[in-house]
């Protein structure tokens, strides 16, 4: 300094400045999932020695007393903020940003019930997912069926029930859907005189068989696959032995049972 009366200067007095360095940002992994719904953690991040983190809120600018954890109530993109402040300058960084996407929740898939009579050759069950989905399957007792589709067994009469969701490419899945599959029983077959005798050149009548409760019969040809129309009257024209069939269906359940076999 200098005394402005004398103009004498002392001696100097030393002012160092130090710029210290900033921080880099904190490494972190920059993008989360969530399923909508599902229980979140603290988000993270990675300060390096001697250096402490400073979180933020989705605004980029008010501090957070510790890592948020994230809402996952609605399906939504969030933007967080986290830098690291060196402990012995103060000096803090440039911000890490931290992108929370919560999937939304896809909905049931469409499904239908199955129904099939008892010893039908069964398909795999099926269902449609939304686009971009994918179907998840689970037996009666909801465990989970690895090998896809399940295809019901018919071999004896019951009503078993499968479930199935769909699942997003962000493996988020969501409520099950379910599927009766119901195997119906097959009628008897219905009764008949099942052997019938005429003299050549007779006249015949139509054959006849008894249907039981609210069963249809139906009419085979002497080739036993043949449906007829209505029952068969049988030729007598010529001399021999014909055999014809009858089964009856359940009108309810679309079921056939075994043929009787009428011989004439």
């Amino acid at each position: 300094q200098e005394n402005s009366s004398t103009g004498c200067e002392g001696p100097k007095t030393t002012i160092t400045v130090t710029v210290n360095a900033l921080p880099v940002a904190p490494g972190a992994t920059t993008t989360v999932d969530y399923c909508e719904g599902a229980t979140a953690s603290a988000l993270t991040a990675s300060a390096t020695s001697g250096h402490t983190l400073v979180w933020y809120d989705t605004d980029g600018t008010t501090v957070l007393s510790s890592a948020p954890t994230p809402s996952t109530s609605t399906a939504t993109t969030t933007a967080y903020y986290v830098a690291q402040k060196k402990t012995l300058t103060g000096c803090e960084g440039p911000k890490t940003t931290i992108t929370v996407t919560v999937v939304p929740t896809p909905s049931a898939p469409t499904v239908s019930d199955v129904s099939y009579c008892e010893g039908d050759v069964a398909s795999a069950l099926t269902a449609t997912a939304s686009s971009g989905n994918t179907l998840v399957w689970y037996d009666e007792n909801q465990i989970l069926i690895t090998t896809g589709a399940p295809t019901p067994s018919t071999s004896s009469v019951a009503s078993t029930t499968y479930y199935v969701a769909q699942k997003t490419s962000s493996q988020c899945e969501g409520p099950k859907a379910s599927i009766t599959v119901t195997v119906n029983a097959l009628p008897s077959a219905p009764s008949a005189t099942s052997s019938i005798e005429y003299c050549k050149g007779d006249v015949a009548s139509a054959l006849t068989a008894t249907a039981s409760g609210s069963h249809t019969l139906v009419w085979y040809d002497t080739d036993g696959t043949t449906v007829l129309s209505s029952a068969p009257t049988p030729s007598t024209s010529a001399v021999g032995s014909t055999d014809y069939y009858v089964a009856q269906e359940n009108s309810s359940t679309g079921c056939e049972g075994p043929k009787t076999t009428i011989t004439v």
